[in-house]
């Protein structure tokens, strides 16, 4: 009997508990391009070849084409995008008081990873909250990545980090199409820039009320040459950005196919942290009437930037999903934000929803059964942007630095002015006056919920931050950066054609 109890013990010992399920929840991967504006993407509509590789992960998945970031600069807008809040304030650090993206998927059993090719989004900023490996232009001798350098160090990152067993939520940043705009040699691009009308209209009205001995009128077709060739290599940065994108993308998906046991999915986002001002509007008066006279020129009274201002150009990203629950070939004009990237990649990792999150799983939105949304928010230094996602009306509201820039009070009705030319606010109509009023109410019931702010500067907290920052030509916030005034006039791109200021831009 003591034989057989001893047998019996050691089966029981063998046994032991049964092995766990393999874990076959897809990889997830975060793709941020630096200052990608929507409308310069062949998949929304741009006329040039910018994103072959994108417009095919839209083909595999779902494209919303209007989606809004939550600033119209980097740093709030990164913050809101990692913790899936709104900030009413211009956040310069990921807040403390709420989990991120990756601490919420490193706590369910992810392996998380950043790689970071704008070096202003530091650990310093909290950014690094939740993320494993925390990967930034160290790896390059302190050299900014470009977007084939970034694609190069996650490849070797991948060589060298064999899997665990674990699942792998990525974070990718791409500083292109940055300013200054510096594209590869061998990108080139086809079909010739194109000017917006409005925007054409609006040059020459200025050239007109600045008249004949003025640098506007005397310089206007030098400066339109050199705004064309800008605008040629802005979109060859976007273009070398989206090969970097597709590489990437075959990379992670041979890399999941061929992860030990179960092969995995991909699940991916890609957006954008803001847009870019392409001189598309004017810029605030006050900052023209600082220039010199002999500098007022059209490249210069004309804004070529971000942040300063809230306008589409800026706030208008791009935002794509494609995998495990998501339906291929979805294209949708449902108005979206960045805060919704959160709940859908949570969505994508089986991981609850959560009530506390400004945004909502784009699952729900594809499916219908998301809660309605009723107004889209945007914040930066100089402004609150409160938008009606159901009447198209959008209303700027100063700050106090918007103030000391003579910022006005703008309202817009997207649906008949998408490119803002009309400013409605002022007009003494009851409609409209019912429309401020609805706008202003919505502002004022979300910034008193509003709690997340602790007054912590990490511009100033953090060198490393402010070292980077420095480098890009901010002071104290991104903004308007120095551009060269007198230098030998560039070629027009191929096409673009040199005529007189009213030749339609080509």
């Amino acid at each position: 009997m003591r034989r057989a109890a001893m047998l019996l013990l050691a089966l029981l010992s063998a046994c032991g508990d049964p092995p766990p399920p393999p874990d076959t929840r897809p990889d997830l991967l975060l793709v941020v391009i630096d200052t990608l504006r929507a409308d310069h993407l062949s998949g929304f509509g741009y006329a040039r070849p910018t994103s072959p590789a994108i417009d095919a992960l839209g083909t595999q998945g779902a494209v919303f084409l209007d989606a809004t970031s939550q600033s119209s600069w980097t740093l709030p807008s990164v913050a809101s995008i990692l913790s899936g809040r709104h900030l009413f304030v211009n956040a310069k650090r990921v807040p403390p008081a709420v989990p991120t993206l990756a601490e919420r998927l490193s706590a369910a059993g992810y392996e998380t990873a950043a790689f970071l090719g704008n070096p202003a989004i530091t650990r310093g900023g909290g950014y690094d909250r939740g993320f494993e490996h925390f990967i930034g232009r160290e790896v390059t001798q302190d050299h900014t990545w470009t977007a084939p350098m970034l694609q190069q160090v996650l490849a070797d990152w991948l060589a060298a980090h064999p899997r665990d067993g674990r699942p792998r939520f990525l974070y990718l940043h791409f500083m292109d199409p940055h300013w200054p705009y510096e594209p590869p040699e061998d990108v080139t691009m086809q079909g010739s820039v194109r000017i917006r009308d409005d925007t054409l209209v609006d040059w020459t009205q200025a050239v007109k009320l600045a008249g004949p001995g003025t640098p506007l009128y005397d310089r206007m077709d030098r400066d339109r040459r050199f705004i064309l060739d800008a605008i040629d290599r802005y979109d060859r940065e976007v273009a070398s950005t989206d090969r970097a994108v597709g590489q990437v993308l075959a990379m992670l998906r041979a890399a999941a196919a061929a992860a030990p046991g179960r092969p995995r999915e991909l699940f991916a986002v890609v957006g954008a942290d803001h847009g870019e001002m392409l001189w598309d509007h004017r810029h605030h008066a006050v900052k023209v009437a600082e220039l010199p006279a002999d500098q007022r020129t059209l490249r210069e009274v004309f804004f070529r930037d971000h942040s300063y201002h809230m306008f589409q150009e800026l706030v208008h990203v791009p935002l794509l999903a494609a995998g495990p629950g998501i339906p291929p070939g979805q294209r949708l004009d449902t108005p979206v934000e960045n805060v919704d990237i959160v709940p859908t990649l949570l969505r994508a990792a089986g991981l609850p929803d959560d009530d506390e999150l400004s945004g909502r799983a784009l699952q729900d939105v594809l499916s219908g059964s998301a809660r309605p949304r009723v107004a889209i928010f945007s914040h930066a230094q100089e402004a609150t942007l409160v938008r009606r996602a159901d009447t198209g009306f959008k209303m700027v509201f100063p700050t106090a630095t918007g103030d000391s820039l003579q910022m006005p009070l703008q309202l817009y009705q997207l649906r008949t002015d998408p490119h803002e030319r009309d400013n409605l606010y002022g007009r003494n109509e009851p409609a409209l006056l019912d429309v401020l009023r609805g706008l202003i109410g919505l502002r004022e019931q979300a910034a008193a919920k509003f709690h997340l702010y602790d007054k912590v500067d990490a511009t100033q907290e953090d060198p490393e931050m402010r070292r980077a920052l420095d480098e890009m030509g901010y002071t104290g916030r991104e903004g308007k950066q120095a551009e060269p005034v007198d230098q030998e006039e560039p070629q027009a791109p191929a096409g673009s054609g040199s005529g007189q200021p009213d030749d339609g831009g080509r």
